[in-house]
């Protein structure tokens, strides 16, 4: 044997070769992984802003739609020859309002378009059975 147990090891110049080799590749793994991760939560982060604003555009949207509707009521009860409105304007938007009369029946159909300044829209249809008072039959939004 040789000295205190100290075997020759074959081919220890040839594995310090590949040490730095090994280091490096190890380090870009880490950093394409920490990468990876971090683009991800951005784009998750950007995501969720863009759904956050357009949630809010269409809840804004659809109070001006509202609005248009119940103005609409109110001017379908004092006169009996409402037609709706063609574009009528408003700081949130621009409404349009369709008036269909069944005639016998005295029920009236609104069908209400409201498009606000970021151009989002919305569209509802409200039945109503006019006579000496108004009685909502039915309040929808449609596609």
């Amino acid at each position: 044997m040789g000295k205190g147990g100290d075997l020759s090891r074959v081919g220890d110049s040839e594995m310090m070769k590949f040490k730095g080799y090994i280091a490096f590749t190890t380090l870009l793994v880490i950093s394409a992984v920490v990468f990876l991760v971090g683009v991800t939560l951005t784009l998750l982060a950007v995501f969720q802003v863009q759904q956050s604003l357009s949630h809010e555009l269409g809840s804004s949207s659809y109070g001006l739609a509202e609005g248009c509707v119940e103005d609409a009521l109110l001017a379908s009860f004092s006169n009996d020859t409402y037609n709706g409105v063609v574009d009528k304007i408003y700081p949130e938007g621009i409404c349009t309002v369709l008036v269909v009369k069944q005639v016998p029946a005295n029920i009236w159909t609104f069908d209400v378009t409201s498009t606000t300044a970021t151009l989002y829209y919305k569209n509802l249809q409200v039945s109503i059975l006019r006579g000496g008072s108004i009685q909502i039959l039915s309040w929808k939004q449609v596609e």
